[in-house]
């Protein structure tokens, strides 16, 4: 019998669906998925642990074997490190694509479309004459044709390229290791881009530049561990041609924001979006807030439905609660030398 804590807030319906899926595991659903609220828990028995995140005295989990998060990153384990106490540590890739990937397309409409000007101009309560230079200069542009550079071909990463790609847009990817295409990760059906086949080109990270050159979008996806740290720095931004928009939904500290903040003012790239950063929340004396072209989003592009959320959630953690059950390989494990 394999017994199982969840401290995710699953509604009755879905905890009668996650205890169905074995006669052969036990699973309580009670508890806070805080630092606090893990911490807190002391049973000698439970072997898997639904939560985001790892006991700071593992002794208190003499049995944990499985740790379930439902965030795609893990530097927050690094003090814990529970790959070194034999814990298996598995993340919830493949629940953000579709709410990201929605969220990056509407940044790059928001900039094709010229949104900001045609927002001012109702303000302003102007209504200019066809063909006049004000009726021309709110004009937008099509995303047909444009192409976007996707930096981490993970599963965020293949569902913007699935939606890119139906907008008539050129893909191109830069990928730890391109020479591996498939994802072998949690996928919903019908999303994403399993057989990383939508790219153009995948190439590796040290050829990001060659890549930023000819975007009209870059789109940072990648998970942060120390080999991405400022990965996107003061030349990778330099590259980008003077129309480029850079969105980042990935972490704050895999850019250089003061580059990128450098590039807006001195006007070398057209836009930005950071729906992360360095230091969150974006304190209200720092300089980001008075970038020009910068728009600032509080780390709200994971999720679009908090109900949904968690029945997106419960398919994963069934999937991966009967793989548990059969001591089957687990879906999307995550290695603690790499950090993801």
């Amino acid at each position: 019998m394999r017994r199982v804590l969840c401290l995710y807030p699953f509604e009755a319906a879905a905890q009668a669906r996650l205890r169905a899926v074995s006669p052969d595991l036990d699973i309580t659903f009670s508890g806070t998925d805080s630092q606090a609220g893990v911490d807190a828990l002391a049973d000698d028995t439970a072997d898997g642990l639904l939560a985001n995140f790892c006991p700071g005295d593992v002794s208190r989990l003499p049995s944990l074997r499985w740790l379930a998060l439902v965030g795609a990153g893990v530097e927050h384990l690094r003090k814990a490190d529970p790959w070194a106490h034999g814990i298996t540590v598995t993340n919830g890739s493949g629940l953000h694509g579709t709410a990201i990937a929605e969220y990056t397309l509407s940044q790059m409409l928001f900039f094709s479309q010229n949104t900001a000007a045609r927002e001012r101009a109702q303000q302003q309560g102007e209504w200019p004459t066809v063909w006049t230079d004000k009726w021309v200069a709110l004009l937008g542009g099509s995303l047909r044709g444009k192409t976007v550079t996707i930096v981490g071909y993970g599963s965020i990463g293949r569902e913007i390229a699935r939606l890119a790609r139906a907008f008539g847009m050129r893909v191109l990817a830069v990928k730890a290791d391109p020479t591996t295409r498939a994802d072998r990760g949690y996928t919903p059906a019908g999303l994403g881009d399993v057989d990383g086949s939508i790219p153009e080109r995948i190439v590796a990270t040290k050829q990001l530049g060659e890549l930023f050159a000819e975007s009209d979008f870059a789109v940072l996806t990648l998970p942060y561990t120390p080999a991405t740290d400022r990965i996107v720095d003061a030349a990778a931004i330099a590259a980008l041609p003077s129309y480029a928009v850079l969105i980042n939904v990935a972490r704050g500290r895999v850019l250089d924001e003061v580059a990128l903040a450098d590039a807006l003012r001195r006007g070398s790239i057209r836009g930005a979006v950071l729906d992360v950063a360095t230091v969150e929340p974006v304190p209200s004396d720092s300089p980001l807030w008075q970038v020009p072209n910068l728009v600032l989003t509080p780390h709200v592009s994971a999720i679009n439905d908090p109900r949904g959320w968690w029945d997106l959630v419960a398919e994963l953690m069934r999937e991966n609660l009967a793989r548990y059950a059969a001591q089957r390989e687990l879906l999307n494990v995550v290695s603690g030398a790499a950090g993801y």
